[in-house]
């Protein structure tokens, strides 16, 4: 070593380049012949600590040289040196660091070669290949960032999620880095943006985490024995990280030593017709009520899914949901993201109709959630009565003798012909439910009415779960227990078999029955997450079939108890979106609602962290439960803009809401700003606010434009890496690169204001009606609505200010100069003065006049709530919508009240819709006008500034 040290920086390089080509020259045969789909990491480089000292000390200099051709030749090391930057890498700017640690990178390296070399080791040494999001937005960092294997920032995050999930592990899981991976990457939705990042690429997830859990002594064909080392020591360094990977690892080790083994599903289970229930399925219920039956669903938490498409937590978190059967309303945004919702049906739902889809989803995100939640199917429901509580669907259809149910069916379909069947009362539109009471005696004939409409009659076997009580079950032919717990069933005959054939999903065992005994216990560990059929079919003497009976058992995965605590628990705390992130919880454009006993006090605190996780601000304020969502944007308003966060919230990349009250319960919030390929930082010195841009992407075209709040759609251009200085007034910074954006709110100085004087935000005025004109003001609306907004109360006064004057001018262009007018005089007044110029300037003809006068009587019973104001809108304009070409006035009303108060929203309507509907509005103006008149009516009332409660406008 030392003689190569003696060398140039060429001969270092050649030596270290030959070295590294023989070592992943040999690792790639060796993968080849134990597995060809494992990848090799650059990462993997296996050199001491002094060659690798050697290593960036040369490829610094050779940098510095000038980078020429005959340095360029050795490229291995310079591959090694920058994944080896990816392994330090801790979310912030990769190239900035990287040339921080680099002298003269900027002048003489080369991104795109790195890049190139790294495809290179791809090619020739089997090296991984980045995918996902990251990958395809981030197209170079991405290669080092995947060799480095796991950056350090990541670290704690990966042992907290296998510490979650070691009571799920199965030898097949540990045997399939990529099933492991999808099942691990499927439960990360509470985890931070950045780990979810990583975890997209579920075969490098599934690879890593399979070489953590292997055994201390064992060679690990996923990871050299260096590299595993140093990822274990780099977990190791702190003492809780340290212990979720040694309980993990402990929980992984009884697993093999167990040797669990998931019952194959062979031929005979891929040719079951029917589909079997799924852990994400809805489950029905009935409750008797006001003198007759009512249904309920209880939704399950569909982030289950999330392994199946990358992009569906956002969307599960961000979206409102419809639920068939459920008239009218809608489950708030997010909720489907939180276990122990429960919906009422109204009418009953249909087979053909998806249970569940998300209001304007993706079609593969509710095509997924169509195919993963669904009713079982009718068209008879079984439900068993019990003395106490409500009636529980029997998923499996099986009735026992002795036994109380209620029979739900379609209204036009008749009831099984037995005698012991009534008709009973159910407040559910579309079925008929009858009271069963299945006698101990039953009969052939009736036996098989019952069987005729798909219910099975169990008399001779019982199958039922015994040992370790089960997570859920229903008394006859449906039990759930959580992967990793001990799973038995007992089978107990009338008649004492000769043996027992047990059917798992398909595959056959054959149990012998113990003599003179009534019962034979069965072990089913090891089956995996999923819902499988259990059949036991008794045999006498000579294989003479006696009796049949069957259990669905699902195995659900250990989901941990979630941040925002159970549904049964003392206190909740929900968010809508769900889990939003840091910036729009700052924004409040996120809302909270905290549930718990009423008249009673809870402890709230906030917590603001820097990107070491350490506290840079902290309140603790006493609160009154529970605390709806708008007694949280009064509470955020207040303590947001304190003295205690504001001047910490621009430093801050986490906040930390937690609610507690003793005896009672515990929950918590953590909100990040997450992984932003460009982001801005406000920095103020001096009094003076200044911003500087954080640029994460790979390319050099990165675009910064300044919209003043005096002309707030017209851009000034800078130049990338410059510290721009807020302007008295303040304005928009927006930056973009390729498809990646970041706007942040600068906020005015309130005393150079002062002095100044206010001036008003002149929006240029379309010079027609055209969609491209009025898009434009919608696009530029979106701009500033979507900015962030930083730890400063003026900056979100500019910003309403810049809104409302975008609206106002958007409105203007389409209501006509008369209504433009109008909104000039309602700039400068109160509302309430102008209310009834308003309502006169609607329209002209009888039934323009007779709409506003509607509208006007409705105002104040409309600015109740969301929904009264948009169902009774609808009504409002159900005939001058129809006649204006709008078929759908509740589609109508949504559109056009968004257009009239928040047009940027527009921006993110299906465009195709959005265009037909601005068409529409344009050639008859009278929509917008009525809409703006309840947009500002029903603002005033909210605003206390009508007193009036008994009736509309005079």
């Amino acid at each position: 070593m030392e003689e190569v040290r003696q060398g140039g920086t060429v001969d270092i390089l050649e030596y270290l380049h030959r070295r590294l080509d023989d070592h992943f020259r040999h690792l790639h045969e060796t993968r080849q012949q134990l597995d060809p789909v494992t990848p090799v990491f650059v990462l993997e480089h296996d050199l001491g600590e002094t060659e690798l000292d050697l290593l960036k000390t040369t490829v610094r200099t050779a940098v510095a040289q000038g980078f020429g051709a005959r340095v360029r030749q050795w490229w291995l090391p310079f591959v090694v040196y920058a994944a080896e930057s990816g392994y330090d890498y801790v979310g912030d700017e990769y190239w900035l660091s990287f040339e921080t640690s680099t002298p003269s990178w900027r002048t003489h390296g080369d991104r795109q070669r790195i890049k190139t070399w790294f495809m290179r080791f791809a090619d020739e040494y089997g090296g991984a290949v980045p995918t996902g999001a990251f990958a395809q937005n981030f197209t170079i960092i991405a290669w080092p960032i995947t060799h480095a294997v796991l950056p350090t920032y990541l670290q704690r995050q990966l042992a907290h999620l296998l510490y979650e999930f070691r009571t799920g592990l199965t030898t097949r899981l540990l045997g399939s880095p990529d099933a492991l991976g999808a099942i691990l990457a499927s439960r990360t939705g509470g985890y931070t943006e950045r780990f979810r990042i990583f975890c997209e690429n579920a075969t490098l997830l599934g690879q890593v985490a399979a070489a953590l859990l292997s055994g201390d002594d064992e060679e690990s064909p996923y990871l050299v024995r260096s590299t595993l080392h140093r990822l274990v020591e780099g977990l190791s360094r702190e003492r809780q990280s340290r212990l979720w990977l040694t309980q993990a690892k402990q929980s992984a080790s009884r697993v093999r030593a167990s040797g669990f083994r998931s019952h194959s599903t062979g031929t005979a289970s891929l040719q079951r017709k029917e589909r079997l229930p799924a852990a994400t399925d809805p489950k029905l219920l009935l409750r008797y009520q006001e003198g007759g039956w009512r249904a309920y669903a209880q939704l399950p938490d569909l982030t289950l899914l999330h392994g199946r498409l990358p992009h569906v937590y956002d969307e599960l978190r961000r979206s409102r949901a419809r639920i068939a059967g459920v008239d009218g309303k809608m489950l708030a945004t997010g909720r489907l993201v939180y276990p122990g919702q429960e919906v009422r049906l109204t009418s009953w739902p249909r087979r053909e109709t998806p249970f569940i889809q998300l209001e304007r989803g993706s079609a593969p995100v509710n095509g997924l959630i169509a195919d993963q939640c669904m009713m079982s199917a009718g068209p008879w429901w079984l439900f068993r009565q019990r003395d106490a509580g409500p009636a529980m669907e029997v998923k499996g259809k099986f009735a026992r003798p002795g036994r109380s149910y209620v029979l739900v069916g379609d209204g036009v379909i008749e009831p099984p012909d037995v005698p012991w069947l009534t008709e009973t009362t159910i407040h559910v539109d579309g079925v008929r439910a009858f009271d069963l009471s299945v006698p101990r005696a039953i009969g052939e004939a009736d036996a098989a009415a019952l069987v005729a409409t798909g219910i099975s009659v169990l008399a001779d076997v019982a199958v039922r779960p015994i040992g370790m009580v089960a997570s859920a079950w229903d008394g006859e032919g449906s039990v759930e227990w959580l992967a990793g717990e001990h799973a038995m069933i007992g089978l107990r005959a009338e008649r004492a078999p000769e043996k027992c054939v047990l059917a798992v999903d398909g595959d056959l065992y054959s149990l012998a029955w113990p003599a003179q005994q009534p019962d034979l216990f069965v072990s089913l560990d090891g089956l995996t997450v999923g819902t499988h059929q259990v059949t036991a079919t008794l045999l006498a003497t000579g294989d003479q079939p006696l009796a049949e009976g069957s259990l669905l058992v699902t195995i659900r995965d250990p989901q941990v108890r979630p941040e925002g605590a159970t549904s049964g628990e003392g206190i909740r705390l929900l968010a809508s979106p769900a889990r939003p992130s840091l910036t729009e919880l700052w924004a409040q454009s996120a809302s909270l609602f905290i549930a718990g006993p009423r008249n009673a006090t809870a402890e709230l605190s906030v917590t603001l962290r820097g990107a070491d996780g350490e506290p840079v601000a902290k309140i603790h304020r006493r609160i009154d439960l529970p605390m709806n969502s708008a007694a949280w944007s009064k509470f955020a308003q207040r303590e947001f803009s304190s003295a205690d966060l504001q001047g910490s919230y621009d430093e801050a990349e986490s906040c930390e809401i937690a609610v507690s009250k003793a005896g009672i319960g515990f929950a918590s919030l953590v909100c990040d700003r997450g992984f932003r390929a460009l982001r801005w930082v406000l920095v103020k010195r001096h009094r003076r606010r200044s911003a500087r841009l954080v640029d994460r992407t790979d390319g050099d075209d990165t675009r910064i434009e300044f919209f003043p709040v005096e002309s707030p759609l017209v851009g000034v251009s800078y130049e990338p890496g410059a510290e721009i200085q807020a302007p008295p007034r303040g304005g928009l910074l927006r930056a973009t690169a390729g498809n990646v954006e970041a706007s942040v709110i600068l906020p005015p100085d309130p005393n150079e204001l002062r002095a100044m004087g206010s001036a008003r935000s002149s929006v240029e005025a379309a010079v027609s009606r055209t969609r491209h004109e009025l898009m434009r003001l919608v696009q530029g609306h979106h701009n500033w609505l979507r900015a962030d907004l930083p730890g400063d109360p003026f900056a979100r006064y500019q910003q309403r200010n810049v809104l409302n004057a975008i609206a106002r001018t958007l409105v203007s262009v389409i209501a006509g100069n008369h209504w433009a007018r109008l909104e000039r005089k309602l700039e400068l007044g109160d509302v309430l003065d102008h209310l009834d110029e308003m309502r006169a300037m609607v329209g002209d003809s009888f039934s323009q006049k007779a709409l506003a006068k509607d509208v006007a009587h409705h105002l104040w019973r409309w600015s109740g709530s969301r929904t009264s104001l948009l169902s009774g809108f609808a009504g409002a304009i159900a005939s001058t919508a129809a006649s204006s070409g709008i078929d759908d006035p509740h589609l109508a009303a949504r559109f056009l009240l968004c257009l009239a108060s928040s047009p940027g929203r527009l921006a993110e309507w299906n465009p195709t819709e959005r265009d037909q509907l601005l068409d529409r509005v344009v050639n008859s103006p009278v929509l917008l006008r009525a809409a703006r008149f309840v947009v500002l009516g029903t603002d005033a009332y909210r605003e206390g500034t009508i007193k009036s409660s008994t009736g509309g406008v005079a």
